[in-house]
């Protein structure tokens, strides 16, 4: 009887171990955390949707905290040096300004974008009461060629939502204030690669994320380490600006795209940092000039950990710029990404693993010194 019930227990065991390790109860890891955020929706001042998703997903145990402006972000640890990073959970849309008469909606644009690239595409209107489909309605002459030389701005756009007057675009729950966003479709081109709208910054947001479930947090000693998911970089660093007021971290790594010029018809000699050759440590943007003796501390610590990684010099700003008056260090971590601020942007799953695997060396073992 003895050996009947240890043959039980032990098939018990077996099976248990076997759900877990099917990945029935793991974490998901940053390429399947991508998957899922890409599709929420989250325009630049309209990001309470990510950060409810960041807040569900976070391991129990963290004191996460939440702002009115719907930062997210969690501290551990004490002493110095104090390491934070930061990715930021907006992406680029249209806010409703105005409904017409005709039931059409206006809009003005919500961060970097070719305004040109909206017309005849279809659109997400997020209401208080849920989703309403839309299209950008083109505009005469819209097939006639040869294409007018003058680009469109917002004010020419219109967007149809299947009413003929305001009051029936407001009885669908339309009001204006509402965001919009292009109908977002993950295409996979491949095991290791898709494209989407909103993978600039969902990518570096689900990165931290996976960090933040794969890190032993109890072990973090002699150190203080801040992850934060910050609002509206988009639109002016504004999210990282409040954070800044009251956060001062020694270094800070702000974790978002390498605008690569991988793609088929970019000038090679400048921001080439191929996908799937690795992370990419943004020595130089805009905003920004990492120190390269701390540069190098990356480097090492990447390269002891066989991470592939690429050096590499773009163009745009950064979260971290702003921290750097308060005395912090910056060095952004990034991915590489081609057709940046598009409906087709573009990842290599390699790319966004190491990117992983390197937030959490550094939380373990980088030290400043």
């Amino acid at each position: 009887m003895k050996m009947k019930k240890t043959v039980v227990l032990a098939a018990v065991l077996i099976l248990m171990s076997s759900l877990v390790f099917s990945g029935l109860e793991k974490p998901k890891d940053s390429w399947n955390l991508l998957r899922d955020m890409i599709g929420i929706h989250g325009v630049s001042g309209c990001e309470e949707l990510v950060a409810d998703y960041l807040q569900k997903n976070l391991p129990s145990g963290l004191d996460v905290r939440r702002d009115d402006m719907h930062n997210v972000w969690f501290t551990v640890g004490e002493g110095a040096p104090h390491l934070m990073f930061v990715a930021h959970t907006d992406e680029l849309g249209l806010v409703v300004t105005g409904i017409t008469d005709r039931g059409r909606l206006t809009v003005e644009g919500k961060g970097g974008f070719f305004p040109a690239i909206y017309e005849g595409q279809p659109v997400v209107i997020r209401t208080d009461t849920g989703l309403v489909n839309g299209i950008v309605e083109p505009r005469k002459g819209y097939f006639q060629r040869p294409v007018q030389k003058a680009a469109p701005g917002f004010d020419a756009f219109f967007v149809y939502v299947g009413a003929h007057s305001a009051e029936e675009a407001e009885e669908i729950g339309i009001r204006t204030g509402d965001s919009i966003t292009i109908q977002k479709t993950l295409v996979d081109l491949g095991e290791n690669l898709l494209c989407a709208r909103a993978v600039d910054d969902r990518a570096g947001c689900a990165s931290l994320l996976a960090a933040a479930m794969a890190i032993e947090w109890q072990a973090v000693k002699g150190k203080t380490i801040t992850f934060a998911w910050d609002v509206q970089e988009e639109t002016g660093l504004y999210g990282a600006r409040r954070l800044a007021q009251s956060i001062h971290p020694d270094y800070i790594f702000p974790v978002d795209t390498f605008v690569s010029s991988d793609g088929p018809f970019d000038d090679k000699r400048f921001a080439l940092t191929p996908l799937g050759k690795g992370l990419v440590i943004r020595a130089i943007d805009s905003s920004n000039l990492a120190p390269a003796h701390e540069v190098k501390k990356i480097i090492r610590l990447a390269e002891q950990r066989g991470i592939p990684h690429q050096l590499g010099n773009t163009r745009g700003g950064n979260d971290g710029s702003v921290f750097v008056a308060g005395g912090a260090v910056n060095i952004p971590l990034s991915w590489p990404g081609t057709y940046s601020h598009s409906f087709i942007e573009k990842i290599n799953r390699l790319d966004l693993e190491a990117l992983t695997g390197l937030l959490i060396a550094i939380v373990e073992e980088f030290s400043g010194r």
